[in-house]
């Protein structure tokens, strides 16, 4: 059983290529798991692992270098072990980062970028057979809006048009259409940098025959709560969620306040459309904290104060005094209370390096860290879900409502209006 109740929107959380890399291979000869673990319990979406079980996670192309075969612990599961959606690499392919792909370079013109982006036809089969090989759900392939503002300035596609990015991404739909294999269940990307630009993409790609969305959750970071709620409504009255559109990922985002949001929302859908309706979200936080930054997470506070719903990291004790210390970690989770600091500060440092931690000491850190999100976000969706919200800050309690009414009313934008200051005010 997941640790995120089926009646709670899930978090996937976006595993890197190392932790996969890692847990597939060999454990180095001096190096020893504690208390008789194997390597196959840190693939926490198996059911067999003896750590903890959560069997959604998500994975992007976008990491490996086009063409590319590769052997880890996403490709050697098996398709019923957990529920991995597939991410496309949108992003990479955005900032011209994605390996491989030769012919998009910073600068060009929105003609050429186009021209090039077309003539790639072997970066687009390679990224639509992988998907269709092993994700059970996949996103398709969108070309980002974000490009031609300021962060997308060393983006070969800055100076394109927003039409020609979404003529583009029509044409991967169009692509991914005569190409797919029916292996995978394809997450129509829905994306915008406000809620008129979501609606404007939504009509331009709603044609596509899929399994449901991932949208965006840059509008809702920025510009709140009904930025996210608009285009979903819009969404709803053109019959996006009916049965068989039975999932909407959010991208990109991993906080408490948006856990118990994006639940609301799907238990409204559920209860007024579709019963079947899953929502999830990501993000790559925890994993990049612990692999980046080498910090470990702890779990928020809660209660009526919005400040204390942020989950905490602190950085991790790391010395040459520490190797081979005995000394339990400063952190609790199904991993942490079986290590010591000796188990991270593995190695001797050195005139080239002072780290002590390895490989392995990361994969324990990402372990952790994900477990501490996956908790706090089933705390917060119990507080907010299943009692009477009296421990909840009032701004979320109040949100909730909104939303429940939103989604049974005919007039949905005129309550919108109505609530605009409240629901602008949320950006979780």
């Amino acid at each position: 059983m997941s640790i995120i109740s089926p009646d709670y929107a899930v978090f996937t959380p976006a595993i890197n290529s190392m932790y996969v890399d890692a847990i597939a291979s060999t454990l180095p000869n001096d190096r020893q798991l504690p208390d008789g673990l194997t390597l196959d319990d840190f693939a926490f979406w198996l059911k067999s692992s003896n750590l903890w079980h959560h069997e959604h996670f998500l994975h992007s192309i976008g990491q490996y270098k086009v063409g590319k075969q590769f052997n880890n612990a996403v490709t050697q599961r098996g398709r019923t072990d957990g529920v991995l959606i597939g991410d496309s690499g949108g992003y990479q392919i955005g900032k011209g980062k994605l390996e491989g792909l030769d012919g998009l370079v910073a600068g060009m013109s929105g003609n050429d970028a186009c021209a090039a982006w077309r003539s790639a036809y072997d970066a687009r089969k390679w990224i639509v057979t992988w998907l269709e090989t092993y994700t059970n759900y996949a996103m398709t392939l969108d070309m980002p809006l974000w490009a031609t503002g300021s962060l997308g300035k060393s983006s070969p596609f800055h100076k394109c048009t927003d039409k020609q990015l979404t003529d583009m991404t029509v044409e991967n739909l169009q692509f991914i259409d005569s190409h797919r294999q029916g292996r995978t269940k394809w997450l129509n990307v829905i994306q915008g940098l406000d809620a008129a630009g979501m609606i404007k993409w939504w009509k331009a790609v709603k044609w596509f025959d899929c399994a449901g969305y991932a949208c965006t959750s840059v509008i809702g970071k920025k510009l709140g709560l009904r930025a996210v709620l608009e285009p979903l409504l819009t969404m709803r009255d053109d019959d996006a969620f009916r049965k068989g559109r039975d999932w909407i990922h959010f991208l990109g985002i991993s906080t408490a306040p948006w856990a118990v949001m994006y639940t609301a929302i799907q238990q409204a859908i559920r209860a007024e459309i579709n019963p079947n309706l899953r929502i999830s979200y990501d993000s790559a936080s925890p994993i990049r904290l612990a692999s980046v930054n080498e910090q470990y997470n702890t779990s928020p506070a809660f209660g009526l104060d919005e400040n204390g719903w942020g989950i905490g990291k602190v950085q991790t004790p790391q010395s040459k005094k520490l190797v081979g210390s005995q000394e339990p970690v400063p952190f609790n989770s199904p991993l942490g209370d079986r290590l010591t600091l000796g188990d991270l500060n593995f190695r001797e440092g050195n005139k080239f390096t002072r780290r002590q931690f390895d490989t392995l000491s990361l994969v324990y850190l990402i372990n952790h860290n994900i477990w501490v999100y996956l908790t706090a976000f089933q705390t917060a969706n119990d507080l907010a879900f299943a009692g009477n919200r009296s421990q909840i800050p009032p701004k979320y309690k109040a949100c909730i409502e909104v939303i429940e009414e939103t989604f049974k009313v005919d007039d949905w934008q005129g309550l919108l209006s109505k609530e605009q200051v409240l629901l602008d005010s949320f950006t979780g």
